[in-house]
C-alpha cells in the first residue's frame, strides 16, 4: 500500500512539472524584452582536451567560422597520452609565448603556453593531467576577456552562436548563460551554415538526439524563466570571468558542470536574487552522442554519480542557501522524478505478482506517463521547430514510429542507467569511463 502512496504522489509530481515543461516553450519568447546590443563583449573560449585528437580539429574550425570578431580560443591540453598536442602543433603552427597569468585559481603545473601563428587568437596550454575542473581553471587564469566560455573538445560552435550569447550579456544582472546543444550525427548538409535535422541515425543515436531536443528547447527554456535552472551544460555555457573567480572556479569532481552551476545558485541567493542564470536557445554547438549503448552507459552513469555527488555535497543549502524555487525543482523534478521514480518503474513489474489487485490502477499512471511523453514529444517536434529545427515530412513520420520504441524500450534502458549509477555512486564515485569518440560528421568542410 506505501507503494502504491508513494507512487500516486511521484505520479502527480511528474504530471505537474511535464505540464510546465510543455506550456512555458509554447509560450516564451526570450528576445521579447531583451536589451539592444550596445556593448560587444569579448569572449574568451576554453577547450579542456584529454585525448580529443580525433575531435579537436573540428572544434577549431568551428571557432574559425564565428561570424564574431572579439573571441579569442584556449585550448587546455591536459596531458594527453595520445597524439592531442602533436595534432595541435601542425594543425596550428604553434609557438612558444609568455602572456600575464593570474594565479587566482588552482591547477596543474603548466609545462608551456603556445599561440598560433596561423590564427593570433588562438592559444594552447600544456599542462599536466588534473581533469576537466582543473584545465577550465588554468584556461580562466590565462584568458583576457571578461566573459569566458566552456567548450568541451567535440563542440562545434555555430557561425552565430556568440553573438546571441554576447545579447544576453547586456543585461547586467546575467552572471552566466547556458548554450543550446545539438546532437552532430542529427544533423546533415553541404556546410556548417546549411545544416538540417535528419532522422536518417541508428535507434541510439535517435533516442539521444529527442532526448536533447526536449532537454534544450523544452526543459532548459522553462526552468531559465522560472529562475530554476539546473544545470549549464559543460559542452556550452559563459560566464563572467569575474564572477567564476569570486565563487573559486571548479571544483575537481566528476561532474564539474552541474556542480559550477550550483556554485551560481548559491551566489544569487547571497545577493538577494538580483542575479540570473540565463538560457540562449539560439546560441547553438553541435556534439558527437554515443553511438553505441555501451558508451550510452558510461556518459549516463557518469551524469548520474555527479547528479548525486552534487546533491549531497549541497544538503546543507536547500531552502537556505538557494532559492525555495531551485530548491523545488532540483530536490522533486530532479532527484525524486528524475532518481528514486527510477526505483519503483524498474521494479513495477515484479511488484505486481504480489500486488495483483492494484493492477489497474499501476495500468493507469503507466498510460497517463506514455500519453504524456508522447505529447512532450510532439511539442518538442512544434517548438524546435518555431527556432529553425524544421524537420521534413518524412522524418516526422520516421519520429513518430519512432516513440513506441523510444518510450518502451530506450526510457526504460536509460532508467537502469539511472539506477546503476545511483548505486554505483556509492562504491566509486569518482570513476569516469570515456566513451569513444569517432569524429566523423557528414558536414563538406569539416
Amino acid at each position: 500500500m506505501l507503494f502504491l502512496y508513494i507512487s500516486l504522489f511521484i505520479f502527480l509530481a511528474f504530471v505537474g512539472f511535464q505540464t510546465l515543461y510543455i506550456l512555458i516553450p509554447l509560450f516564451k519568447n526570450e528576445k521579447k524584452n531583451r536589451l539592444p546590443s550596445a556593448v560587444k563583449h569579448r569572449f574568451s573560449v576554453l577547450v579542456p582536451a584529454y585525448n580529443e585528437e580525433k575531435v579537436i580539429g573540428h572544434c577549431v574550425f568551428g571557432f574559425r567560422q564565428l561570424n564574431y570578431e572579439h573571441a579569442e580560443l584556449i585550448i587546455i591540453n591536459d596531458g594527453s597520452t595520445d597524439n592531442t598536442m602533436d595534432y595541435l602543433r601542425v594543425l596550428l603552427d604553434l609557438e612558444a609565448v609568455s602572456q600575464p597569468f593570474s594565479q587566482k585559481l588552482p591547477h596543474e603545473i603548466i609545462r608551456g603556453y603556445y599561440r598560433s601563428s596561423k590564427f593570433s587568437n588562438v592559444y594552447v596550454i600544456d599542462k599536466y593531467n588534473g581533469g576537466k575542473a582543473d584545465s577550465l581553471n588554468a584556461g580562466i587564469n590565462f584568458s583576457q576577456h571578461d566573459l569566458v566560455v566552456t567548450l568541451d573538445a567535440d563542440s562545434i560552435l555555430a557561425p552565430d552562436s556568440l553573438m546571441e550569447m554576447n545579447e544576453n550579456f547586456q543585461d547586467e544582472k546575467v552572471i552566466a548563460c547556458g548554450g543550446n546543444v545539438l546532437i552532430t550525427q542529427g544533423f546533415s548538409g553541404g556546410s556548417l551554415r546549411e545544416l538540417r535535422p535528419t532522422f536518417n541515425i541508428n535507434g541510439v543515436i535517435r533516442f539521444q538526439f529527442l532526448q536533447y531536443l526536449t532537454a534544450f528547447y523544452l526543459h532548459k527554456r522553462a526552468q531559465a524563466a522560472l529562475g530554476a535552472i539546473t544545470v549549464i551544460a559543460g559542452a556550452f555555457g559563459a560566464f563572467r570571468r569575474e564572477v567564476l573567480f569570486q565563487i573559486g572556479g571548479f571544483r575537481k569532481t566528476i561532474g564539474e558542470d552541474m556542480d559550477i552551476t550550483l556554485k551560481l545558485h548559491k551566489r544569487i541567493k547571497e545577493n538577494n536574487q538580483n542575479e540570473r542564470i540565463a538560457f540562449e536557445p539560439h546560441a547553438i554547438c553541435y556534439t558527437e552522442c554515443p553511438g553505441t549503448l555501451k558508451d550510452m552507459f558510461k556518459q549516463r552513469v557518469r551524469w548520474q554519480k555527479a547528479f548525486i555527488d552534487c546533491l549531497f555535497y549541497y544538503k546543507d543549502c536547500y531552502f537556505r542557501k538557494f532559492t525555495a524555487r531551485f530548491s523545488i525543482f532540483f530536490l522533486i523534478d530532479q532527484f525524486i522524478i528524475g532518481t528514486l521514480n527510477a526505483f519503483p518503474v524498474v521494479i513495477a513489474p515484479f511488484v505486481l505478482l504480489f500486488y495483483k489487485s492494484h493492477f489497474i490502477l499501476l495500468v493507469l499512471l503507466g498510460l497517463g506517463a506514455v500519453f504524456l511523453f508522447t505529447y512532450q514529444s510532439l511539442t518538442t517536434i512544434v517548438v524546435s521547430s518555431m527556432h529553425g529545427v524544421v524537420f521534413r515530412k518524412r522524418d516526422i513520420v520516421k519520429i513518430l514510429a519512432f516513440l513506441p520504441f523510444e518510450i518502451f524500450i530506450f526510457r526504460m534502458i536509460n532508467l537502469s542507467f539511472v539506477v546503476y549509477g545511483t548505486l554505483s555512486y556509492f562504491g566509486k564515485p569518482k570513476t569516469w569511463d570515456k566513451m569513444e569518440r569517432t569524429g566523423v560528421v557528414s558536414w563538406k568542410e569539416v
